[in-house]
């Protein structure tokens, strides 16, 4: 029996609140979606039952009315997902909305923390609510196919009847543990108003919580992208209505096997649930007013600094206008032209520093990673690896210092602070012109490099050299935030994850990373150049740190930092390594393979495959498995039937596709594609989209078995169409077994069938 400290606590919680949670229910709701329904991929029969579970809670909760809103289609694919809604009448026709989503992010993905913890609290709430009279009318909603780009939400927030009586959306998008939690009332194109950014601060500092941050330097980033992340929150905001999402730490194992109740700390619930709980009462009789907005949101200690747009738009001019005016103040005291101390190039020569400093910082991991023979050795340590990038950097920096000696560059300062200008006030103009022309948040990305340029600036009006030096010192901070955000975690185990193995795909990312890198460090080393060169003060401190002690301290470092770090785990309770088998049958060609991959490398697995095991004792992240006898080739049989009338040079197809396989397939994918790429009079009663690679069709997750599929399409002249159906399943026609310490397997099979209709 294993002793769960968490869930003993959080069965105490009735005794002691003043809400009347069901602790061992809520716990028992999650452990039912993640446990005993399991993964729940959009459209898959699991989360077609947990919709249904959902609604018969709903109903037992009280609430009037509660049923499944259908979704057989969404913005791309076809489905058969939907959304679970629960109705709470209040005494009037106001609307506030609570929601979470019940998918999982994949058929090997419980879902436990996202976002089962999520309904969890949905469900909760409903039970609070749903017999006690209210002003407002409540709505509990579990959405399908969240993870597949907020699908459900999209579609009930664009067909539900009572969507413009709906004052206030709450979102909850993960409730797990008491540690870090974090407010998001952002989306791509609008934002939560003030009054309920400041409600739902001031609701959850009197609850006593903490750790609730505000990720700027990442949602700045993330919502200039359409296609970045987000949560069901959004597809309110985009309808006007005030929402606002709450999400606990994005750095635990979601969107992986190990998001699993094994792993889930139940004691996130009655923080979520106790905050909602008060924001619904607060607003029962009304919102001061329903609108969305748009500014910069910047979280200091428990204070919200909200600057609207306008504000970031007259920052940024007043930091270039700053620019100017330091830069025309500087350039009085400029080299002369003819003057026999003028050094050319010093511009390139700092550049080529900004490139050795990049790439010993960048590089760092990659030598644990060489000693260990482990590709990502910082996945469970990524704090400790920023500590041992910091002796990397100065050991570049050292280096640097050494080189420059040697090439010389200019005494003069001005030529130094206007390139540091220039470079910062270029993206602030770029990013103001996009965001008029495409009306989006890409404006948010300029405060950042308008920050920077102002402290640069402001260090060219002031000569104070020890203030100059801080002021400077203090600007790459905001720079690199953009790219070592808050959500840092998250996305660095993606590109680990989702990053080809190949040596050359290796090459192109790290190089390209150390180009961005340079480039962003380049104008506060300019700016640290004209620093230095506008006070001889500060000569001895750069004496200091291209010196041999230097040198030392920056390696003693190093070396100590890169001792520990060969020691610790790679691998946890957490975070496993992945092999993913992929069998591929061409039932056009008779082809058959089967490949075995990883993000990490192979060594140590074991391949039981046809009678035979082997190991591997390489380090190779991709293994070919020779295909046998046992390759069940029957799982996927395709018929066509076509008929065709010509009229002048156009031939008219009607294609009737039959798919019919023994069981229920993850994925369908049909595309047809021709010459002109765009595939003329196409239709289809079932959902379709067209793009550069041709016209599509596709159903996701687990359609029926049996697909008939009637498409009709024009041929002109001697062109073709060309047919490519492909067919996922999430087990092997091939058995093959892949076993590692700590490792999880993923298995998917493709079928593939091509076609050609025309000349």
């Amino acid at each position: 029996m294993r002793f769960r400290p968490s869930l003993f606590l959080f069965l105490l919680w009735p005794l002691s609140s003043h809400c009347q949670y069901s602790a061992e229910r809520a716990v028992q709701f999650v452990r039912h979606l993640a446990v005993e329904i399991g993964p729940r991929p959009m459209g898959s029969p699991s989360e077609h039952r947990a919709l249904e579970d959902a609604v018969s809670e709903f109903r037992a909760a009280g609430c009037d009315t509660a049923y499944i809103m259908p979704m057989v289609r969404n913005s791309k694919m076809n489905t058969s997902s939907g959304i679970a809604v629960g109705i709470k009448r209040g005494s009037s026709t106001r609307i506030i909305l609570i929601g979470g989503h019940i998918d999982s992010a994949g058929p090997e993905v419980p879902g436990a923390d996202d976002d089962g913890s999520g309904a969890a609290v949905v469900m909760e709430l409903a039970r609070e609510f749903g017999r006690k009279p209210m002003r407002s009318t409540l709505v509990f909603c579990c959405f399908g196919g969240e993870e597949e780009g907020l699908e459900g939400s999209k579609y009930f927030a664009s067909s539900f009847s009572g969507i413009d009586s709906m004052d206030l959306m709450l979102q909850a998008d993960m409730a797990n543990g008491l540690g870090r939690i974090e407010i998001d009332p952002d989306s791509h194109t609008a934002s939560a108003p003030s009054w309920l950014v400041s409600a739902a601060l001031e609701e959850y500092y009197k609850l006593g919580y903490g750790h609730l941050r505000y990720p700027t330097h990442f949602f700045s980033l993330n919502y200039a992208f359409k296609q970045a992340s987000g949560s069901d929150h959004e597809s309110f905001l985009a309808r006007g209505v005030p929402a606002i999402d709450f999400s606990t730490d994005v750095g635990k194992p979601i969107h992986t096997p190990r998001d699993n109740f094994e792993n889930y700390d139940a004691a996130g619930l009655k923080r979520t649930c106790e905050l909602f709980a008060r924001l619904i009462d607060r607003f029962d009789s009304g919102v001061p007013v329903r609108r969305t907005e748009r500014y910069w949101f910047y979280l200091l200690f428990h204070t919200p600094i909200l600057v609207p747009l306008w504000a970031v738009v007259a920052f940024s001019v007043l930091s270039i206008a700053l620019a100017v005016a330091a830069s025309l103040s500087v350039r009085r005291r400029r080299e002369p032209r003819d003057s026999p101390l003028r050094v050319r190039w010093s511009g390139i020569k700092i550049a080529l520093a900004s490139l050795i400093i990049a790439a010993c910082g960048w590089l760092s991991s990659d030598l644990i990673a060489l000693i260990r023979g482990i590709r990502h050795p910082w996945l469970t340590s990524i704090p400790l690896y920023y500590l041992f990038a910091l002796p990397s950097v100065a050991i570049g920096a050292w280096l640097s210092i050494r080189m420059l000696r040697k090439l010389r560059v200019s005494h003069c300062p001005y030529l130094f602070l206007w390139r540091a200008a220039v470079l910062l006030a270029l993206p602030i103009v770029a990013l103001a012109v996009v965001s008029l022309a495409r009306e989006t948040f890409y404006l948010k990305l300029a405060v950042e490099p308008a920050v920077v340029l102002f402290l640069v600036s402001l260090a060219g009006m002031i000569r104070r050299p020890l203030l100059n030096l801080f002021l400077v010192a203090l600007s790459p901070w905001w720079m690199f935030r953009l790219i070592f955000s808050e959500w840092d975690d998250l996305l660095f185990r993606g590109i680990a994850s989702a990053l080809p193995s190949s040596p050359g795909a290796w090459l192109i990312f790290n190089g390209g990373m150390i180009l961005l890198l340079s480039l962003m460090l380049l104008p506060f080393l300019y700016a640290l150049a004209f620093v230095i060169r506008d006070a001889r003060e500060l000569k001895p401190l750069v004496s200091i740190a291209g010196s041999m002690p230097a040198l030392f301290v920056s390696v003693v470092s190093f070396l100590s930092m890169a001792g520990y770090l060969v020691t610790i785990p790679v691998y946890n309770q957490l975070w496993y390594r992945d092999a993913r088998i992929t069998e591929r049958c061409d039932l056009s060609r008779h082809k058959r393979s089967i490949t075995v991959q990883g993000s990490e490398y192979l060594k140590g697995m074991r391949i039981a495959h046809a009678g035979a095991d082997s190991s591997i004792g390489s380090n190779i992240t991709e293994v070919e498995v020779q295909p046998g006898s046992e390759f069940d080739t029957t799982w996927l049989s395709v018929e066509r039937t076509e008929h065709h009338e010509q009229s002048g040079d156009t031939t008219r197809y009607d294609v009737e596709l039959r798919l019919a396989a023994t069981r229920r397939p993850l994925a369908v994918s049909i595309t047809y594609s021709t010459s002109g790429k765009v595939v003329g009079g196409f239709g289809s009663p079932y959902l379709f989209y067209s793009n550069r690679e041709g016209t599509h069709l596709e159903w996701y997750s687990f359609p029926d078995s049996g697909l008939t599929i009637p498409v009709r399409f024009l041929v002109a002249g001697r062109d073709s169409v060309r047919e490519n159906i492909e067919v996922m399943f999430d087990s092997l026609a091939d058995p093959v077994t892949v076993e590692g310490e700590m490792t999880y397997v993923i298995p998917r099979t493709l079928f593939s069938s091509n076609g050609r209709y025309g000349s």
